[in-house]
């Protein structure tokens, strides 16, 4: 702290070409420490700055860059980075230069590290939808390190982008097997394993493994918690689904999927916290006004006999959907409670011809005309 105090007055006091040049080294210096154990900032002020960077202190700078942008989604702007990294890293390099990174510490452009660089362009340029050039850059990721976790996940979503399952899943495998340094890459890794298990019909017990890997791995996954406590639901463990559901709902406080998941357990399968049910379902409606939520807040209202609360949400719900069996049928029940017997025979009756498991689905809810 004392010597940048000291060097920063005697700067200011000379004003000279030559002390902003030292100036500008010592600066440089600093910036190239913090970049090159990954802070972004100070890659993206060498990067932007005249200070002189010698080649491969800017080529990892651009790498920094261009990584950072992709966890950002800006797949057109990292795709520029790690082609600049690129460029420069597959140039011959000068060997006085390469001498002088050498003495800072600065080590060369290693197989290991271009094929990263190369995994992270293959990426982006899949975002971009650009599959050809994310294949040929993803064959050199690995061709120049076949240890590489990260571009055997991005080659199994090209893959699997074209359906081709089996490939993928294998390269999902290697992938995990190898490992990943960055925990939203591995935790998604596992995730898409998942779903490709899913795909493949592979045992659901095998799936809700890769979820709960993920899970693990980063907590705030939401979407592998969805698919987790979707199996669940499917497997008739409502318990272990509602779990998962309300920590989507934490997790994810505006997908009103999560919240009229959440109502449907309860009001459905567990058939009790009715009041958090109904207030679930009330999110849900206030973030999205959707037929099947109307239809999860109809039964919640049956089953705590708010007949005509109950006639109103699956009325609104056949307005949405004219076609759903499941809303006709809750109207006609709230109907006949309140007596009004024409109306609730022939909801009833329609929508039995639509689905003909629909009054025994409503029975094991506890529901019966």
């Amino acid at each position: 702290m004392i010597r940048i105090a000291c060097v920063s007055i005697a700067l200011l006091a000379s004003g000279t070409a030559a002390a902003q040049g030292r100036m500008s080294d010592y600066v440089r210096g600093l910036y190239e420490e913090r970049c090159l154990k990954q802070e972004v900032s100070a890659c993206r002020e060498l990067i932007a700055a005249d200070f002189g960077v010698p080649d491969a202190t800017r080529a990892r700078a651009l790498a920094v860059r261009g990584a950072a942008l992709l966890r950002n989604d800006a797949a057109d702007d990292a795709a520029a980075d790690f082609t600049g990294a690129l460029k420069i890293a597959e140039a011959p390099q000068n060997p006085a230069m390469a001498r002088l990174d050498a003495a800072r510490g600065v080590s060369g452009f290693t197989a290991e590290w271009r094929s990263m660089v190369h995994a992270g362009l293959a990426d982006a340029q899949l975002r971009r939808s650009d599959k050809a050039s994310a294949r040929i850059a993803v064959e050199k990721a690995i061709k120049l390190d076949g240890g590489n976790g990260y571009a055997y996940s991005v080659r199994a979503r090209i893959v699997g982008s074209e359906q081709q399952w089996p490939a993928a899943l294998a390269d999902f495998d290697r992938a995990i097997q190898a490992g990943m340094a960055d925990a939203a890459e591995r935790a998604l890794t596992h995730y898409r394993r998942g779903v490709v298990r899913g795909v493949l019909k592979q045992p659901t017990e095998s799936q809700i493994a890769d979820f709960t890997a993920a899970l693990a791995i980063d907590p705030t996954l939401a979407i592998a918690l969805e698919r987790r406590a979707g199996l669940y639901q499917d497997l008739g463990r409502h318990e272990d689904a509602v779990r998962d559901y309300d920590a989507l709902t934490s997790r994810a406080p505006k997908y009103a999927v999560g919240f009229n998941s959440a109502c449907w357990t309860r009001a459905a399968y567990l058939k009790r916290e009715f009041e958090k049910a109904r207030a679930q379902c009330d999110q849900a409606l206030a973030l999205a006004a959707e037929p099947n939520t109307y239809d999860s807040a109809g039964l919640v209202a049956l089953q705590q006999k708010r007949w005509q609360d109950a006639w109103t949400l699956y009325d609104k719900a056949v307005k949405g959907d004219a076609k759903m069996a499941s809303a006709l049928y809750g109207r006609g029940i709230a109907a006949k409670r309140l007596g009004r017997t024409a109306d609730a025979e022939a909801d009833l009756a329609a929508a039995t011809r639509m689905e003909t498991q629909v009054a025994a689905d409503y029975a094991s809810y506890g529901q019966t005309p």
